[in-house]
């Protein structure tokens, strides 16, 4: 039988792109993939793909060439050095999967329309990770022509679950994941942070993370995190303090250049590059707990899963990293619906995009259908408000007591203050 779906090339084969390479081949899509390292290109080969050579070898062939670089310089390395622009069949698209800044699309565009015109161009950045990746349900935020996306649309379904349309034209797709991943780098350091201060108090790190994923205090990237930070295991890499570092600094880049304040997502960028500072780059991310435990105690995270500690330093309970917790997602939450209304995001869309990606919370979920049902994204609105103020307060309170950091938290209690005030 004549194989009718297009064919693909695809550069960039690691945990994700390799995932989503091996998923289309395994649907049968003809898949022919490039990487500089060369295992990967031969686990994409067993999986029914075909290897290349180089960037313009994976595209000569392809009417899709499908880009899951790590930023926006290793797609023009690979697009005008790599000679992959040159390569492409007439008429040919490139679907942009990477995470990189919204300005570079347009830019990206404008250098197209310089020497190929005729190729065409998706904004198409994914989420989700590596599991999802191979098993062709990530999401992903698609942007361009409408009818260049409904050519690609046997492509985009079949590596995700879901996939979002984002009107508004080629980059807002990146905007949207822009906006998601506020919420996603904003939750992994605060996860670390909350850890942190429960070891430090020497409360059960075990029972503190039961506790916490079915509260109010819950977010997808703690109830993720959590279990690598139990095994003090950060050598296994899910995903590297390299990228949230990376995702992390497109959002507040982007937020100086709109001259719009992100005092959350900057704290958590400086917390970040304090991280790689201590050597953790190309360490798991749940590893970054380790800014806030003794340097001589790395292990203590782990070590405390057996302890018998229900009310420790500083009278730290559970219920004390519950509201630490709620406290950050609450004026993170309002912050990303404040930047998302800035740069012209449809909060009802990004309310989807969030509540079924990594950068889910209960306090999101909860606040931002407040902040729909009465057109107020003030904090004033919010019932909860007062009380979880309240309880952040007394935990901010008792860290200090510890002197224990809490950047995070603290941070968030003067945005709340600011908000409530204005």
């Amino acid at each position: 039988m004549v194989n009718t779906l297009p064919e693909i090339g695809f550069i960039g084969l690691g945990a994700m792109g390799g995932g989503m390479a091996r998923n289309l081949a395994s649907l049968g899509f003809p898949v022919t993939g490039y990487d500089l390292y060369q295992p990967l290109v031969e686990k994409l080969v067993a999986a029914g793909g075909s290897p290349a050579l180089s960037p313009a070898e994976a595209a000569r062939s392809a009417e899709f060439l499908i880009l899951m670089v790590v930023n926006d310089v290793q797609a023009d390395a690979v697009l005008f050095d790599g000679g992959a622009v040159a390569a492409l069949r007439q008429n040919g698209t490139i679907i942009l999967c990477s995470t990189t800044p919204p300005k570079y699309l347009a830019d990206l565009r404008q250098h197209l329309d310089s020497v190929r015109p005729d190729i065409k161009l998706l904004d198409c950045p994914v989420s989700g990770g590596s599991i999802r990746a191979a098993a062709g349900t990530l999401s992903i935020f698609s942007s361009g022509p409408v009818a260049d996306l409904e050519k690609a649309d046997v492509i985009l379904k079949a590596m995700s679950d879901p996939l979002y349309r984002i009107p508004g034209g080629i980059g807002m797709g990146s905007v949207a994941k822009m906006c998601h991943q506020h919420q996603a780098a904003t939750n992994i350091i605060t996860a670390s942070e909350a850890m942190g201060l429960a070891a430090v108090a020497g409360l059960n790190t075990n029972d503190v993370y039961e506790a916490v994923i079915k509260s109010i205090g819950r977010s997808w990237m703690f109830e993720n995190r959590g279990p690598h930070m139990l095994k003090n295991d950060y050598l296994t890499v899910h995903s590297a303090v390299s990228i949230i570092l990376k995702d992390n600094t497109i959002v507040t880049n982007h937020a100086k250049r709109e001259g719009f304040p992100l005092v959350l997502e900057n704290t958590a960028e400086q917390l970040y590059i304090t991280g790689t500072h201590a050597g953790l780059t190309k360490e798991d991310d749940a590893g970054l707990v380790r800014l806030f435990i003794p340097k001589q105690q790395p292990d203590l995270i782990g070590n405390l899963t057996l302890s018998d500690v229900k009310v420790g330093k500083a009278g730290i309970t559970i219920d004390t990293i519950i509201d630490l917790f709620s406290g950050v997602h609450l004026a993170s939450t309002r912050e990303c619906i404040a930047f998302a209304q800035h740069v012209g995001l449809d909060l009802r869309l990004l309310e989807d995009i969030v509540n079924k990606g990594a950068g889910a919370s209960n306090i999101f979920e909860t606040t931002v259908a407040q902040f729909l049902s009465t057109g107020d994204v003030s904090l004033k609105s919010v019932k909860e408000t007062s009380q979880i103020l309240k309880n952040l307060e007394a935990a901010v309170r008792k860290a200090s007591e510890l002197r224990q950091p809490v950047p995070m938290a603290s941070a968030a209690l003067n945005q709340i203050y600011y908000d409530i005030a204005a």
